[in-house]
């Protein structure tokens, strides 16, 4: 009986996994051109976005290895972008009966993602652990295999198509934080100082010689920080995602760890912002240098915001940024 239960929850986790593995292998493709860029081989790029399963974290990753930056550069920007996994993986806990092996919770943390969460986390009841598998089973194939695909392609296409296809991930990230920044002005402060801080970190003498991950992690702190203590939140779960051992580590120890949900609203405030502020200063300036002319990154960007406000997805999203720098880029 109980293997008929399993066998039923893992094809209906293998169902409504389908979605989200058609929409890993688009935008995936994308973090594989990125990838191509840092030096990285198809295989490569297919081990570490296999051990990963994280956009963000992916992203920020590759920029680091295209930069030669140290080890330590690597864990801790790695751990500021995914930090928010930890409280994911901390709700994700609450789903899981009381005396769920200790197996079944690592396993399910490997892969605590944005999208594995939010499907897992809308089972009603206590989640049977097979359910998360069968999303796993056909989400994180297609997240790596894309990836590996867009290294291969990459030195395939025209320049002019990978210049437009390089801006897909942050029309991703776009249509991540302008929803909820249409939601909260405070969130859309903050999202805008934050791009703002960015540029000027990337311009400014000194602070731009600083590795990209160096400024991601100072940003974060720093802003999520002063938005957790001057607006305070009270209930709210992170979204979204990295370098395999940290990855790994935030988002297991969670889930085997605690059982009781976090009370502190500081550190729930913190995490709160944290994805908003990483994105964002991600995703400006590097947007508009990404591509081969800053207008067509700027026509991105502009597009990108207006299209994530009207609640488009963010497979729609980053598609027409890339359509729209590789239009601009046949006349420019």
């Amino acid at each position: 009986m109980i293997i008929l239960e399993n066998k039923r929850c893992f094809k209906r986790g293998l169902r409504d996994g389908i979605p989200i593995a058609l929409g890993y292998f688009a935008v995936a493709f994308t973090l594989g051109i990125v990838a191509k860029k840092a030096g990285l081989t198809a295989l490569q790029t297919f081990l570490a976005t296999l051990l990963t399963n994280a956009s963000a974290g992916g992203y920020a990753g590759f920029k680091i290895i295209e930069e030669g930056a140290p080890y330590i550069d690597m864990a801790l920007t790695i751990f500021i972008v995914n930090i928010r996994y930890f409280l994911m993986s901390a709700a994700l806990s609450q789903k899981l009966a009381p005396e769920a092996p200790l197996l079944h919770r690592v396993i399910i943390g490997f892969d605590v993602t944005d999208e594995i969460f939010g499907i897992s986390s809308a089972v009603k009841g206590t989640l049977n652990p097979f359910y998360t598998y069968g999303a796993m089973a056909v989400s994180i194939p297609c997240w790596a295999s894309g990836a590996a695909l867009g290294v291969v392609m990459g030195t395939l296409l025209p320049t002019s198509l990978v210049s437009a296809l390089s801006v897909g991930l942050y029309g991703m990230f776009l249509a991540i934080i302008i929803p909820p920044a249409k939601k909260s002005p405070i969130i859309a402060g903050i999202v805008a100082v934050s791009m703002c801080l960015s540029f000027a970190f990337s311009k400014l003498p000194l602070l731009s010689e600083m590795s990209s991950g160096i400024r991601v992690i100072i940003l974060t702190v720093i802003i999520a920080l002063a938005a957790a203590i001057l607006f305070p939140v009270n209930n709210v779960y992170i979204y979204i995602g990295i370098m395999f051992l940290v990855t790994f580590l935030i988002r297991v120890l969670p889930l085997t760890l605690i059982r009781k949900r976090i009370t502190n609203v500081t550190l729930r405030s913190f995490l709160y912002y944290v994805p908003y502020v990483t994105l964002a200063v991600m995703t400006f300036p590097a947007i508009i240098e990404a591509t081969n002319s800053i207008w067509s990154g700027i026509a991105a960007l502009v597009v990108g915001i207006l299209l994530a406000y009207f609640n488009v997805s963010l497979f729609g999203v980053a598609v027409s940024c890339c359509a729209i720098v590789f239009i601009l880029e046949l006349f420019l």
